[in-house]
């Protein structure tokens, strides 16, 4: 029996990792035209049917698959099962736009209907009243990593194993972007101490044991022989029998604290020398064990001092991992780049017990008043004074920090609202201005970054901002689509909204300059091949002129997307300006930021001017036609 079920999608953003491919670039010619959608009704006569089959020389249907549709326009869908054949339907569906359906089933890799490879572009699908439309889906046969770990020779049990997909650039090893689905998996060990993960789409991988937990309370330290002989002879009191303890005869020092380190395959705690694992589709991989070990820990301390030069009465305290960001093969273990917790300060003293070896940052942030307290009525301290040093951990007690706090750099700033077509917010304090730290080598965790509520008359404060880099941004509660967005967040000659501003060594912005605007720009089209017939079969691309505004932090670059069925495509959220506009056939996702792929794409690619909420149309037509 089918069974057919309506949901509510979970929608998230992504992000992008660099990396350099070559992609294929299918050059453009421009035609104008002019378009109207009408809004589509709930429900409809339309239907979309299909198969779901095996990916291989022989494909055999896959029933009981999930196959999943999602209109364009909300987070309501519907999904059902395939039967015995591995066909599903979709009846009484709306005229309108849909997402590109996607089929899951357990030990299988996702499909996603037109995508070109394996955890790509899918295309979407248009459907007018009352029409019929066939689809099909091949699914891959997931393949599996499976092993043991153990603890010197026994099984190590409910530990979290991790196999993260890799790839060479320039020679370099790089994992895949946490925010794309390039493929990877968890697994746990059972009471064996065996692990397997399934599912895994085709590729080079690293596979690795997390510890788990960053860091812990107390010290753990292993019992040492001669502690084992000391302890009986306290209990011994020195006369072979059992009795009170004695009390003659000083403890032997502790052992070392150590703590569990994280694992990669075959046993080795540096991620850069993890054995890499190859599988092609289907394949399972047996025996890739490795045992559990430990590294020594050790004990951070020191004083906060405050602007009067005594103990600082109101301070957190935070130790953050020093990662560079550009070292792509341990962005894998994300667990262990997190910042740690907060740590209690005392009379001005603070303690981090159990840390492991590393580089770190000890991040302070206090308050130039004491804090008002429960009971005591007003608003919390602001924490607006700082302190910060590098330290490297080697497994050595490091007690004698001592960290003075000084005033951060307060910055104005004023939001203002333009376009007139849309009401202003009437309860301006609803408005959040934040700061963010800007993508910085070496330092991965940002701790305490400003933020600020909006007053009623459109100025805010920024208080007590480190020094470093920072983008701004900025948003009105609207729902799943706001009417109002960031246009602009001017610091000197700086749009912080995409570029990053610097803060500290005299360049501190004097203000930041805010502008909603309610007229965002849209670029619709549609796709037509050497025949003047509309085609889905490439993917669209727009990005912005300016070259400063290649980066992953940009607002101006829009991810690639499918045309539908009907070679209908459209990017809505544009912010006014210059763009270039191209069709791709075929390019890795995570290279869509990277300034070499850009500058390929941009070479063969046609310009386009948007302005403050213009809704632009503009075809495009394959030269020579599909190759």
């Amino acid at each position: 029996m089918r069974m057919t079920h309506f949901f509510r999608a979970n929608l998230r953003g992504a992000a992008i990792a660099s990396a350099a491919v070559l992609m294929s670039v299918v050059v453009v010619a421009a035609q104008q035209r002019s378009q109207a959608t009408p809004p589509p009704p709930s429900i409809g006569t339309a239907e979309i049917s299909g198969t779901v089959m095996t990916d291989e020389a022989n494909p055999r249907p896959v029933r009981r698959a999930v196959v999943t549709l999602v209109t364009a326009s909300t987070p309501i869908g519907r999904s059902t099962t395939t039967d015995d054949a591995g066909r599903f339907v979709f009846s009484r569906l709306a005229a309108g736009n849909y997402s590109a359906p996607r089929a899951t089933k357990p030990g299988y890799v996702t499909a996603t209907h037109g995508e070109k490879r394996v955890g790509g572009i899918g295309a979407p699908i248009t459907l007018t009243e009352g029409q019929r439309l066939t689809i099909a889906f091949k699914m891959l046969r997931g393949a599996v990593i499976t092993g043991t770990l153990v603890d010197q020779g026994r099984p190590a049990a409910n530990l979290s194993v991790q196999a993260t997909r890799v790839r060479v650039v320039n020679g370099v090893r790089v994992t895949a972007d946490a925010y794309y689905y390039e493929g990877g998996g968890y697994g746990s060990t059972d009471d064996r101490g065996i692990y397997r993960i399934y599912g895994l789409p085709p590729g080079d991988y690293i596979v690795a044991m997390a510890r788990r937990s960053v860091s812990s309370t107390a010290p753990v330290r292993p019992i040492t022989e001669s502690e084992m002989q000391w302890a009986q002879q306290q209990l011994q009191g020195g006369s072979g029998t059992a009795a009170t303890p004695s009390s003659g005869g000083n403890a032997p020092s502790p052992a070392q604290a150590v703590a569990m380190a994280p694992v990669y395959y075959p046993g080795t705690t540096v991620a850069a020398q993890a054995t890499t694992i190859t599988l092609v589709a289907g394949q399972e991989r047996g025996g890739v064990d490795f045992g559990l070990q430990t590294v020594p820990t050790a004990r951070v301390a020191g004083s906060i001092i405050g602007l009067d030069g005594q103990p600082a009465a109101t301070a957190q305290v935070t130790l953050v991992p020093r990662v560079d960001a550009s070292a792509g093969i341990d962005s894998m273990m994300m667990i262990e780049s997190m910042m740690m917790g907060r740590t209690i300060v005392t009379d001005g003293k603070f303690v981090v017990q159990a840390v492991v070896p590393g580089d770190y940052t000890i991040a302070v942030r206090g308050a130039s008043t004491s804090a008002s307290g429960p009971g005591r009525g007003g608003p919390p301290p602001v924490m607006n004074l700082w302190a910060s040093t590098d330290i490297s951990v080697n497994g050595v007690d490091q007690t004698d920090f001592v960290l003075r706090l000084v005033p951060g750099v307060d910055i104005a700033g004023r939001v203002t609202f333009e376009g007139g077509d849309t009401e202003k917010p009437a309860d301006l304090s609803t408005v959040q201005v934040r700061l963010r730290s800007a993508p910085t080598p070496g330092l991965t965790v940002s701790v305490g970054a400003a933020s600020s509520p909006v007053n009623a008359d459109g100025t805010f404060t920024l208080r007590g901002v480190t020094p470093g880099r920072y983008l701004v941004s900025s948003y009105v509660p609207g729902g799943i689509t706001p009417i109002w967005t960031m246009k602009s967040a001017r610091a000197g000659d700086v749009d912080a909204g995409d570029l990053p501003f610097e803060v500290g060594a005299g360049r501190d912005p004097s203000e930041i300059s805010i502008t909603y605007t309610d007229k965002m720009g849209e670029l619709s089209g549609r796709l037509l091949d050497g025949a003047n017939k509309p085609t889905s079969q490439l993917s669209i691309i727009v990005f912005p002129v300016d070259k400063a505004m290649w980066s992953q932090t940009s607002r101006r670059i829009k991810q690639p997307i499918r045309p539908a069925n009907d070679g209908a495509f459209k990017f809505t959220g544009l912010l006014a300006g210059e763009y270039f506009l191209a069709a791709l056939s075929d390019f890795e996702q995570m290279d869509v930021y990277k300034p070499e792929f850009l500058d390929q794409v941009a070479a063969v690619a046609m310009k386009i001017t948007i302005g403050d909420g213009e809704k632009k149309v503009q075809d495009l037509k394959i030269a020579g036609g599909l190759r």
